[in-house]
Parts: structure tokens; C-alpha cells; sequence
């Protein structure tokens, strides 16, 4: 998906694969198998032109949104404090994430009042 998102617009198979094999020794068929599966859940469309170009139908934004939602429901039960919680006794937050996030929630805070 990043591979397509990054792009900004449609995308061969070729410049996938291309972009894969750079930072994963994954084979062609994985590739196909994985656009294959994307497509069907409808996060991918596929057109064939000369060649298939792949487009997104989720920006990267709302993919996100939602895969992070349902890790805080299915992990947490919704406890977005566990969720941060678990982060930061596992040492996945550093005292600065932490302050960065502080000011991050004090800006979303003014802008609500």
C-alpha cells in the first residue's frame, strides 16, 4: 500500500515489485498473491491498460485510522490508556514521544474549546 500511496497516482506491477525488492526478498508470485488480496478487500483497484496499474480506494490516513482502531478494540477493549500504557512499559516511548504527544493533545484540547 505505501508503495502505491507514495506514488500519488496509479501504479504498474513493475514499479511495485520494483519498490518491494529494494528492502524485501519477496518473489513475483508473493507480489501477485498480495495485489490479489488487496484488490479483493477493496483497499487496491485494478485496471488493465497495456499493462495492470494498481490505484488505492483508502487514503493512507483512513487505512490507518482504521487498522489502529481496531487494534485498540480487539487488544484493549477500546482503552486507549492501555494501549499507551503497554507502549510506554514496553519502552516503544521515550520521554520525548511523551512530550511531543502531551503538546499534541494540548493543541487538540484549544482547538475543541
Amino acid at each position: 500500500m505505501k508503495v502505491v500511496w507514495n506514488k500519488g497516482g496509479p501504479t504498474t506491477y513493475a514499479e511495485i515489485r520494483s519498490a518491494l525488492s529494494v528492502k524485501f526478498d519477496i518473489g513475483n508470485q508473493s507480489i501477485q498473491t498480495l495485489l490479489k488480496r488487496l484488490v479483493q478487500k477493496k483497499v487496491l483497484k485494478q485496471e488493465k491498460r497495456e499493462v495492470y496499474y494498481y490505484s488505492t480506494l483508502v487514503s493512507e490516513a483512513d487505512y490507518v485510522k482504521s487498522k489502529t482502531m481496531a487494534l485498540l478494540e480487539k487488544v484493549f477493549d477500546g482503552d486507549a490508556k492501555g494501549l499507551l500504557s503497554a507502549l510506554v512499559s514496553y519502552k516503544e516511548v521515550t520521554p520525548e514521544d511523551l512530550e511531543d504527544l502531551y503538546r499534541f493533545w494540548q493543541k487538540g484540547r484549544e482547538i475543541d474549546e
